[in-house]
């Protein structure tokens, strides 16, 4: 009975909150969208078609770039006032048991930006547009909420004892900072009151009250997870174990399975999208009964039948029974069938099959089976082009001078964990009618003049077709389109903002996090390629596996071999429990 009560704000709720969910969404993207197309045409008053990580510089040098910077700022404030603002005051409405309106509460999140406008406001802003998604804690604006470290970024920091100890320090100096002042926004938009008054309630609150907090806190999270579980168990594990059981059953996919599996990827996706309103309900739950010195009590609304809602409801499930007969349809026809076409590219050569950014990594690459290999080249004080990733040579050779402070002669007598640092020539050499060879323009040489060297090296071996100059700087990569359109260009970005298919490149190398399906499928649609770097780990290497990406770059080329075989060989079966994991979760 206790559970029930507990649970009953919660409960209740869900119909309003999906319709809330549905419509300020819908809303609030289609103003992004808008907003979005204009900065595209005023990008294209300046002759571009986006801004990215390597020509970032436009943004504080062009008029253009300062407008865009301000419809940026205009789309996050947006997000906030619906994702954060409306949903609070539309929970706080539903818990004092009134009938919201959805419009009238996004109106009221819309006014409520003038709250931010001090000191105080700006961080809020900024801890749920990027701390929050980051270290994992309370609600987030949708627009940020897969926000990560970039994994180039992250890998540095694991690999340094000091910067990973520095890191979850101030992730936890976070976590603190996101409890003291959990109470902040409920205080301000509910209560009318200011930011400090706000945060010097919610310090107060929360001081008394820190070990409940907590307590209560951590319990809802374990409810919360106990119903993920059980819908998980339900409706997709259970039928599968019966489904084996049954003579037959394990070689075949009746529809009421696939219509089971459908239901359960459609409940979990639901409670997923529930998630940031549970939390703002439970902790404006708990902020009233610490203000009232735990006296106040949750009394329910009487129940009220919502005609909307039950459509609502009756039109999902229609959605979800003729997936399923499509799906049925597909898999009774032997329609699904998953062919892996993505390249696997080695990341310095070999990645981490041997010492990186040598000719033996370029062998043992291409030994393996890998499609390509990418490299890294930079400028001696002589002109010659060496293999080398980093600034200097300290980490891989022990030797703390950059290349361009070298003679080729010095350089040659350096070794990476016993291998020379060999040149472009010897890496192209190496790579010959063996593997794409993807050579990175790096560091403070990577200007025209490597450009030209680069094509003419390149041109002299007769390794045209089967290579392609990447490069992080955008005026680079366009000089050699101009000059050489002969020559095929990569860029690798970050970040973007924009429409970066239209940009003038053969392929694109997508940092993780941007390589999103609709970015791939935009610039594919252009009749370009696609490259995700760094992709390492297991889930990831399978993820993009998986999707329409042409390539993956990867310091795990053996790993990443043996799961494109084992993807490859799936059965029917698994395709299609694949593809319903891939549509709802």
């Amino acid at each position: 009975m206790k559970l029930k009560k507990l649970l009953i704000p919660f409960f209740k709720s869900i119909p309003k909150l999906l319709l809330f969910q549905l419509v300020s969404s819908f809303l609030v993207q289609l103003c992004a969208w808008g907003i979005s197309e204009l900065s595209n045409l005023i990008l294209g008053t300046a002759g571009k078609t986006s801004v990215s990580s390597g020509d970032f510089a436009f943004v504080f040098t062009h008029w253009q770039g300062y407008a865009v910077i301000a419809l940026m700022i205009v789309i996050v404030l947006l997000y906030v006032a619906a994702d954060v603002n409306a949903l609070i005051i539309y929970c706080g409405e539903l818990i004092d048991g009134r009938e919201p309106r959805i419009f009238k509460c996004l109106w009221k999140g819309l006014l409520a930006l003038k709250k931010y406008l001090d000191p105080r406001g700006a961080v809020v802003i900024i801890y749920l547009t990027l701390i929050s998604p980051i270290i994992g804690l309370g609600f987030s604006i949708s627009l940020t909420k897969n926000f990560y470290i970039p994994k180039f970024i992250s890998s540095v920091i694991y690999g340094n004892p000091l910067m990973t100890v520095g890191m979850y320090v101030l992730f936890g100096f976070f976590f603190l900072v996101g409890i003291v002042y959990c109470f902040i926004l409920h205080g301000t938009l509910l209560d009318g009151k200011r930011m400090k008054e706000a945060s010097v309630e919610s310090r107060r609150l929360i001081k008394s009250n820190w070990k409940n907090f907590l307590f209560e806190m951590f319990r809802f999270l374990l409810i919360m997870l106990a119903f993920y579980l059980l819908i998980a168990v339900v409706f997709l594990v259970v039928p599968q174990l019966v489904f084996r059981l049954i003579p037959g059953g394990k070689e075949s996919l009746s529809l009421l399975r696939i219509i089971l599996l459908m239901i359960g990827a459609a409940m979990l996706l639901i409670l997923n999208m529930l998630g940031s309103s549970f939390i703002v309900i439970k902790i404006d739950l708990l902020r009233r009964r610490y203000k009232s010195s735990g006296e106040w009590e949750y009394k329910p609304a009487p129940k009220k039948r919502h005609p909307a809602v039950i459509a609502g409801a009756a039109l999902l499930l229609c959605v979800v029974l003729v997936m399923s007969l499509l799906l049925w349809f597909s898999y009774e026809n032997n329609i699904l069938i998953f062919e892996n076409k993505v390249g696997i590219t080695a990341h310095r050569a070999g990645g981490t099959e041997a010492p990186e950014n040598t000719v033996k990594g370029i062998e043992t690459a291409a030994s393996l089976g890998a499609s390509g290999a990418e490299i890294d080249i930079q400028r001696t004080s002589d002109g010659y082009y060496i293999v080398n990733h980093d600034d200097s040579f300290k980490r891989v050779a022990g030797v703390d001078k950059k290349p361009s402070e070298l003679t080729l002669e010095e350089v040659r007598r350096l070794r990476v964990d016993g291998e020379p640092v060999p040149t472009l020539e010897e890496t192209l050499e190496a790579s010959r009618d063996r593997l794409r060879l993807f050579v990175e323009l790096k560091g403070e040489t990577a200007d025209s003049k490597m450009a030209d060297d680069a094509v003419r090296i390149i041109k002299e071996a007769g390794m045209e077709k089967q290579t392609v100059l990447i490069s992080l700087k955008y005026d680079v990569l366009e000089y050699i389109e101009r000059k050489y359109p002969e020559i095929e260009t990569g860029y690798l970005a970050f970040f973007s903002f924009g429409k970066m298919e239209k940009m003038p490149f053969d392929y694109f190398a997508l940092e993780e996090e941007i390589a999103t399906s609709e970015a791939i499928d935009n610039i594919r649609s252009r009749g370009k390629k696609v490259m995700v770097w760094t992709v390492n780990d297991e889930e990831d290497i399978e993820e993009f596996l998986q999707s329409n990406a042409d390539m993956i770059i990867t310091d795990e080329v053996s790993l990443s071999l043996k799961l494109k075989k084992e993807l490859g060989s799936r059965k029917p079966e698994e395709l299609l429990i694949e593809y319903i994991r891939k549509l709802f979760i």
